[in-house]
């Protein structure tokens, strides 16, 4: 195959440097993304044949198929001897078609087209196609020149994307026929000129306190602003050990947002969670001891390891296998042989009822022989039975208990949520209580009949009583 020189040819017959031109008068074929350009003026003036591909934009459904179709039609013509493709800027979709076809190519670079921005623009600079604007990977802290903003609803999609990303009325720097202009960034649907020269610069945020939105760099921003020296002194006082009971509380908190059904408070909480692995991390960072990207990259790499069925070579038809498959990956990778030492491996320091569910669906996985409801009920009938005649107490309301949480498994019932929601309606049924009635007015067995209502629902009597 042949080599494809692609050209950068710019927006102005200006902007053509003497390596295009060269390229330009000696290639075998000339081939131009769009005629609609100064590069095919001079052309035309140079007496230079050329061809473009401008009829394909109306029978292609979207950029990805031009892309793809123009760089395939570029191979066929290959074959017919040299070939000069011309761009306005070499990063177009198309050639990273070609490139992603293997075709060898000759680059020739034209003037980039945001040159005329950058001169507002100080630090890291993400320069995208105006059509690319639902892939790009926006981020307030950097500068984003975005080109070929050609129509009115193209800048709308784009104004939108971004306004998630930069303050509604952040000052952007917009090309235009008569010069560069600045406009709020909620305006760039307002321009009064759009074609294929229009570019637009919204440049990076440095104050935190403007940002509207913040997506997660940002956010490990804000808590290096407090942990760096001159910050918050209570964050920078904090250690692992100090924040154990936050990221307890904060994980409860975020269960019981789940509990509600209120999304929006879900967020929230899990915002809390989320400061606290960060906090975490940079502490960490701070002494030596590992990073955020350490943080991701362990996660990462579990899943991939664990997902073996989806990342490697075997098989989980349905959720029951894939545990079985976690389960086993889980354990190969801590080098635990036994079913034994993965029970060991629960740790002791959640609470008693979460602890002994874990162990008992690992011993499950073990036996390969989950407990039924009936067999759960029966057994966990004999356990309470037992505790009325045993002398070792303890160890027999411990197994009476763990015989509920294994009815409670069985039943597709969490008992750590059920025990909680069981504690709420004692107290919820207290309240009731104490508003119908004097608690100082009543005799023994009076008190006693009513912590009986009062602890199960079950017992509570009917209105009419």
């Amino acid at each position: 195959m042949n080599t494809i020189t692609v050209i950068g040819h710019g927006y102005g017959e200006g902007d053509l440097t003497l390596e295009a031109m060269r390229a330009l008068r000696s290639g075998d074929r000339i081939l131009l993304h769009t005629a609609r350009c100064a590069c095919a003026v001079w052309l035309t003036a140079q007496g230079i044949p050329f061809g473009s591909f401008d009829d394909l934009y109306d029978r292609c459904e979207d950029f990805d198929e031009h892309a793809g179709r123009v760089a395939d039609s570029l191979i066929e013509a290959c074959d017919g001897g040299s070939v000069v493709y011309g761009v306005f800027d070499v990063r177009d979709r198309s050639v990273q078609a070609l490139a992603a076809r293997g075709v060898p190519m000759k680059i020739v670079p034209g003037p980039a087209a945001e040159a005329s921005l950058l001169s507002n623009a100080a630090g890291p600079v993400l320069s995208i196609s105006a059509s690319d604007w639902d892939e790009a990977a926006f981020s307030s802290g950097l500068n984003t020149v975005v080109r070929e903003i050609d129509s009115r609803p193209l800048a709308a999609e784009l104004k939108l994307r971004l306004q998630d990303t930069y303050p509604d009325d952040w000052i952007c720097t917009v090309t235009q026929p008569g010069g560069l202009a600045s406009i709020e960034l909620y305006k760039l649907d307002r321009l009064s000129h759009y074609d294929h020269t229009v570019a637009a610069l919204i440049p990076a945020v440095r104050d935190l306190k403007r940002l509207e939105r913040f997506d997660f760099d940002r956010f490990c921003q804000v808590i290096d602003v407090l942990l760096d020296p001159g910050g918050c002194p209570w964050d920078r006082a904090q250690t692992h050990a100090s924040l154990r009971p936050y990221m307890i509380e904060e994980a409860y908190e975020a269960v019981g947002a789940i509990d509600e059904g209120d999304t929006w408070h879900l967020a929230d909480e899990l915002g809390d969670v989320l400061l606290q692995v960060v906090l975490h991390a940079g502490i960490a960072r701070r002494h030596g001891e590992f990073t955020l990207q350490d943080v991701t990259t362990d996660i990462a790499k579990k899943m991939i390891r664990r997902h073996s069925h989806i990342f490697g070579g075997d098989n989980a038809a349905d959720a029951g296998a894939v545990n079985d498959l976690w389960t086993r990956n889980k354990m190969a990778e801590r080098g635990q042989k036994t079913y034994a030492e993965s029970m060991k491996d629960v740790p002791k320091s959640f609470p008693a009822l979460m602890r002994a569910g874990k162990i008992l669906k690992r011993l499950d996985n073990a036996l390969s022989a989950p407990t039924t409801p009936e067999e759960a009920l029966k057994e966990a009938e004999s356990a309470l039975a037992e505790l009325r005649s045993r002398d070792d107490r303890e160890i027999a309301a411990g197994e009476a208990l763990l015989t509920l949480t294994d009815a409670c498994r069985a039943l597709g019932i969490d008992p750590e949520i059920a025990l909680d929601r069981a504690a709420d309606g004692v107290i919820s049924r207290m309240e009731q209580t104490e508003t119908t009635c004097s608690l100082d007015t009543l005799d023994p067995q009076q008190r006693s009949d009513l912590k009986k209502h009062v602890k199960l629902s079950h017992n509570v009597p009917d209105r009419q009583e």
